[in-house]
C-alpha cells in the first residue's frame, strides 16, 4: 500500500513538473532574457548580468522539469513498451544533464575566463584568454547539438511507444513523432543555415513545443485517473 502511495505522489509531482515546464519553455524561447546587441565590453562582463545569470538558472530548472516529467511517463508506460520506453527516457537523460553540464561550463570555465580577462592588464594574456573563451563557445556548440539531437530522439522514442494503444495515444504519439523531426530539422539547419527553416523552427519553438508539454502533462493527468480507477475497482472487489 505504501509503495503504492509513493508511486502515485510521484506520479502527481512529475505531472505538475510537465505542466510547469510549459512556462519555462515559453521563457527560454521567449524575449524574456534577450540582452540585445552587446558590446565586446559588456559580453566581457556577462557574468555580472543578473538577466544573463537567471537565465542560466532558467534553463537548469527547465531540463530537471523535463526530467521529472518524462520519468514519470516511464513509469505510465513501461508495462505496454518497456524497450521503447526506457530508450525515450535515456535520450532525455542525456538531454537535460548535457545542457545542465553546459549551463555549469559557463558558470565554472567560461564566467572565470571572463572574470581572469578584467583582472589582468596583461595583453598577451588576454589574447590567451580570449582564444581560450572563443574555443569555449566552440565546445558548448558541441554540447547544443548533442542536446538537440537526444531531445528529439527522446520524443521519436516515448511516440514509437504508445503505438497500438488507444486513439488518444496514437494521437499523442504522432504528435510527437512530429517534435522529434521538428528537433532534427533544427539540427540539420545547423548545417542547411536556410533563414526560411530558421524562421520555422522559431515559431515551431514557440507555439508547438509549449503545446505539446501541455498535452503531455494532460495525457499523463488523464492516465494517472485511470490507474487511480483501476485501483479503486480492484479495492472494492476485495472489500
Amino acid at each position: 500500500m505504501d509503495q503504492n502511495i509513493q508511486y502515485q505522489r510521484f506520479l502527481l509531482a512529475a505531472i505538475v513538473c510537465c505542466l510547469m515546464s510549459v512556462i519555462t519553455t515559453l521563457g527560454i524561447h521567449s524575449n524574456l532574457f534577450e540582452l540585445g546587441e552587446l558590446s565586446f565590453d559588456e559580453r566581457i562582463r556577462l557574468f555580472e548580468n543578473s538577466k544573463y545569470i537567471a537565465n542560466r538558472f532558467w534553463v537548469i530548472v527547465h531540463c530537471l522539469l523535463v526530467l521529472i516529467a518524462m520519468l514519470g511517463f516511464l513509469l505510465i508506460q513501461f508495462k505496454k513498451n518497456p524497450g521503447f520506453t526506457i530508450l525515450g527516457f535515456v535520450f532525455f537523460a542525456v538531454f537535460s544533464f548535457t545542457e545542465i553540464f553546459r549551463q555549469m561550463f559557463v558558470f565554472f570555465y567560461l564566467n572565470n575566463l571572463r572574470r581572469s580577462y578584467i583582472q589582468t592588464d596583461d595583453v598577451a594574456v588576454q589574447e590567451i584568454i580570449q582564444i581560450n573563451m572563443d574555443h569555449a563557445g566552440l565546445i558548448g556548440y558541441a554540447l547544443f547539438g548533442l542536446f538537440i539531437v537526444a531531445f528529439a530522439f527522446g520524443n521519436i522514442c516515448y511516440g514509437i511507444s504508445l503505438f497500438g494503444s488507444t486513439k488518444i495515444d496514437r494521437i499523442l504519439a504522432y504528435l510527437l513523432l512530429i517534435w522529434g523531426f521538428g528537433n532534427l530539422t533544427a539540427f540539420g539547419n545547423e548545417f542547411w543555415e536556410s533563414e526560411s527553416i530558421g524562421q520555422f523552427i522559431e515559431y515551431f519553438s514557440i507555439i508547438y513545443q509549449p503545446i505539446m508539454r501541455a498535452l503531455l502533462g494532460f495525457w499523463m493527468l488523464h492516465k494517472f485517473k485511470q490507474i487511480i480507477a483501476n485501483k479503486a475497482a480492484v479495492n472494492n472487489m476485495y472489500n
